[in-house]
């Protein structure tokens, strides 16, 4: 089939979230099954242009979209994706091409202007939603009707505006469309504050925005799916909990309206890309030294604990690590037991709870270490810091991004901290257990699709006094029978290589949903 997959960002090219991941392997993996796959995304002033061949700038310039009540000049380039063999559109704007990052401010963009802020989200977020969403559509009229896409898949509330423009400019023939919901969580679904600031943005009439509302907000979700979208969501465990009103307040009432109006979500578990990650190759891994935690004896696991020492002592150096400010230090030891967090510094993550927690845990137990590393909230980032100067020797935080320390971090951990309030799917906890890394998670959304006691911890009120009982029940083992930490490592690394993996996913899951989408001429799913 002919395949449009819509997204604000993909990885190598322009990264921020977990979608990029989710865009990039859903392209490679249904082109790989010998699907025409087209990549649409916006070009920013962090985009890469590495993996891309055959770039043409602007091979249709300066078309004329009238958006927000003005004529917006934007243009398409077009090129390969070699780690891949997908097309790319991109779609030129200033909206999108003076952003230094795909969704929030960066440090340089606050120096230039303090009003706007580091880490805050984009202040014309919706202006950009709607203006690739119609720029998308618009780039039928320049498509032969065979061929045109039969699916245009969007990622997440930034691209759910798609299949409305799609729908009302009236195509030749217009595709079936997929939108699948990554995170539904406040803040995280692009809603409209009230009609007026809907009509203003989509200058759609307002008994469709009326249809779309919840309370007094308008719903992109909802929008596309009164436009004959089928949803989806990134994990089996969320897509239950997106329509259940009694957690209608984590998605500011979207599951209740879902629940109430009997929609269908559809769960597919996110898999994720070994190829990325495969730690027994340093080219694709980045890391110093290679290991293979899927065998059996130490031997296989020297190359992670070399990796450790690596990053130890790169931070006992005083050089400069790129794109991270470095926020005390780590006295390591023989013994020492070493929790790790990765991640956005955000408080869907369950930060709060961590923070909360680690006094508690430093306190009880003299040789364990965290080391965290992200950047997000402000608030956030000023309390690790406080962290990392109260706890000397037994805290660093690293704030900011580099692929090699992020990597570095996860691998370093005997244990990796995952208290999200929410979690739509998690990719932390693959890539730690890919890495020898045993994650000990709050049971919620996509995290349970670790095997509690099996392929890792999970606790189920998420607390501090929770929190902490579960770390120290994790640290008493490896303490006393790291044999049976060994063991999970083993297992854990093994099942999530043989059951969710891209490939299997997008060959069991995705194609069979999409050919199912396809049959239902007229129908919705």
């Amino acid at each position: 089939m002919k395949l449009w997959i819509c997204s604000m960002e993909c990885a190598g090219i322009a990264e921020a979230g977990g979608v990029k991941n989710v865009a990039f392997s859903l392209c490679k993996e249904f082109s790989a099954l010998g699907n025409d796959v087209t990549l649409f995304m916006p070009i920013y002033k962090c985009t890469s242009f590495d993996l891309i061949t055959c770039l043409k700038n602007n091979a249709i310039r300066n078309i004329q979209i009238k958006h927000c009540g003005k004529d917006e000049n934007i243009s398409y380039s077009f090129g390969k994706c070699v780690d891949g063999d997908f097309s790319v559109v991109f779609v030129n704007h200033p909206a999108f091409s003076q952003k230094e990052d795909v969704y929030t401010y960066t440090k340089n963009e606050q120096k230039e202007n303090p009003e706007n802020v580091k880490g805050t989200g984009h202040k014309d977020t919706l202006f950009m939603d709607s203006l690739f969403a119609k720029s998308v559509a618009r780039y039928c009229d320049f498509v032969e009707e065979n061929a045109l896409p039969d699916i245009v898949h969007c990622q997440d509330a930034s691209t759910s505006l798609i299949p409305v423009f799609l729908k009302k400019q009236n195509q030749k023939s217009t595709p079936k469309t997929v939108v699948t919901i990554h995170n539904a969580g406040p803040a995280y679904h692009h809603n409209y504050s009230d009609i007026n600031e809907a009509r203003y943005y989509t200058e759609l009439d307002d008994g469709q925005l009326l249809k779309a509302a919840v309370g007094c907000k308008i719903e992109p979700f909802l929008l596309a799916y009164n436009s004959g979208a089928a949803l989806t969501t990134v994990s089996e465990q969320y897509a239950q909990e997106l329509i259940n009103p009694e957690l209608a307040d984590a998605t500011e009432g979207l599951s209740a309206v879902f629940a109430e109006r009997k929609i269908k979500i559809k769960g597919i578990t996110n898999g994720i890309d070994y190829d990325r990650y495969n730690p027994e190759d340093v080219e694709i891994s980045k890391l110093p030294f290679a290991f293979n935690p899927e065998k059996s004896g130490k031997e296989w696991l020297k190359g992670k604990y070399e990796c450790r020492k690596a990053l130890l002592k790169m931070l006992e150096s005083k050089r400069s690590l790129e794109d991270i400010s470095r926020y005390g230090y780590i006295e390591a030891g023989e013994n020492c037991v070493y929790v790790s967090y990765h991640g956005r510094l955000t408080t869907q993550k369950g930060l709060s709870v961590l923070i909360e927690a680690i006094p508690y845990i430093l306190g009880n137990f003299e040789n364990v270490r965290f080391i965290i590393t992200g950047q997000g909230e402000l608030a956030l980032e000023e309390v690790f810091k406080l962290l990392a100067e109260e706890f000397k020797g037994k805290l660093v935080f690293l704030n900011g991004y580099n692929k090699e320390i992020a990597r570095l971090t996860t691998v370093a951990g005997d244990f990796i901290v995952l208290p999200s309030f929410f979690e739509p799917c998690g990719l932390e906890d693959f890539i730690a257990q890919i890495y020898g890394t045993i994650p000990v998670a709050h049971r919620t959304g996509g995290l349970n699709k670790i095997v509690d006691g099996k392929t890792g911890f999970l606790y189920e009120v998420n607390n501090c006094g929770s929190l902490v009982a579960k770390l120290s029940e994790v640290i008493a083992i490896k303490n006393s029978n790291p044999k049976i930490i060994e063991k999970m490592i083993k297992s854990a690394a093994i099942y999530v290589h043989k059951n969710y993996m891209w490939n299997f996913v997008v060959k069991n899951k995705y194609l069979p949903f999409f050919k199912e989408i396809l049959k239902k001429v007229g129908k919705r799913y």
